[in-house]
């Protein structure tokens, strides 16, 4: 993978991310949006995507909004503040080995 990102549980049990600067925001959609239950959904429009059956998939989760096309994911943060990043971007590929994770 391009990114170091690590996901592991801490004393407590809860879950915790560590991701690289130039994707900060895949630890907010991570902890908010994509649940274990819910992963399922995210990865199948990157799938959709990334075997070229669409060319541009949506979905907004509680905190982000994802915009997936084949080389890129744009991930927004609806409720950034004003002088916060709002969006970062991913290789759509390298987005879907982190969901797998």
């Amino acid at each position: 993978m391009k990114y170091n990102v690590q996901i592991y549980e801490d004393n407590q049990g809860m879950l915790m991310i560590n991701a690289p600067d130039e994707i900060f925001l895949v630890i907010d959609l991570l902890l908010s949006d994509v649940q274990e239950d819910r992963s399922k959904l995210w990865l199948d429009l990157i799938d959709k995507v990334l075997s070229k059956q669409s060319s541009y998939e949506e979905l907004t989760g509680n905190a982000c909004t994802m915009e997936i096309k084949y080389d890129v994911t744009k991930i927004v943060n609806e409720y950034a503040e004003e002088d916060q990043n709002a969006y970062c971007l991913t290789e759509t590929a390298e987005l879907k080995q982190i969901l797998l994770m």
